[in-house]
């Protein structure tokens, strides 16, 4: 288990530190601030670096729940803008979304941590030069799940989900550059 967790935290630090790298290395990137919702990815604020056609990014999320339940999300994210015209942006409106999602979820009675592939497609729509609007659609693909139960249930155990759900997600953008 200790093993995972530090997979966790690497895969996260590096992320970091090559968003923050790739934004120093080319003049002409700019910078995004986003806020949404979607699954898996709950409601949620990142960052995404854009160079051209191509974003990279990282957002966290979580969801409001009860007293018992602590959930828990962050993201990698890479786009490829492919279609589309806008006039009030460069960006091409059409987009494909690749990412990388860690949740974790915590009740009195289980610890969950599930890895999934994100993969989506989506549209913007620019609401201004800077402000806009991205809405996608796709597939959360599970690709790790680890199930630590704290104590037995006190109703009926619904832990077997399917390894491949629909993914949705809105998400509102500000280009800072």
């Amino acid at each position: 288990m200790k093993n995972h967790n530090r997979l966790f935290r690497f895969f996260i630090l590096a992320a970091i530190i090559s968003n923050f790298n790739i934004y120093q290395a080319f003049g002409q990137n700019k910078l995004n601030v986003l806020g949404g919702f979607g699954l898996p990815e709950l409601l949620n604020i990142g960052l995404n670096i854009q160079n051209n056609q191509t974003q990279f990014g990282i957002r966290i999320g979580s969801f409001p729940t009860g007293p018992d339940e602590k959930v828990f999300s962050i993201l990698g994210e890479m786009y490829y803008h492919f279609a589309g015209k806008s006039t009030l942006s460069t960006i091409r409106t059409w987009y494909v979304k690749f990412a990388l999602n860690y949740v974790r979820d915590e009740t009195k009675y289980v610890i969950d941590k599930y890895l999934y592939l994100n993969p989506r497609i989506g549209r913007d729509f620019n609401i201004s030069e800077k402000i806009g609007i991205e809405i996608g659609a796709g597939l959360i693909v599970q690709l790790y799940h680890t199930h630590n139960r704290k104590k037995p249930p006190e109703f009926l155990d619904l832990d077997n989900a399917p390894s491949v759900l629909p993914s949705i997600g809105i998400t509102l953008f500000y280009r800072i550059q």
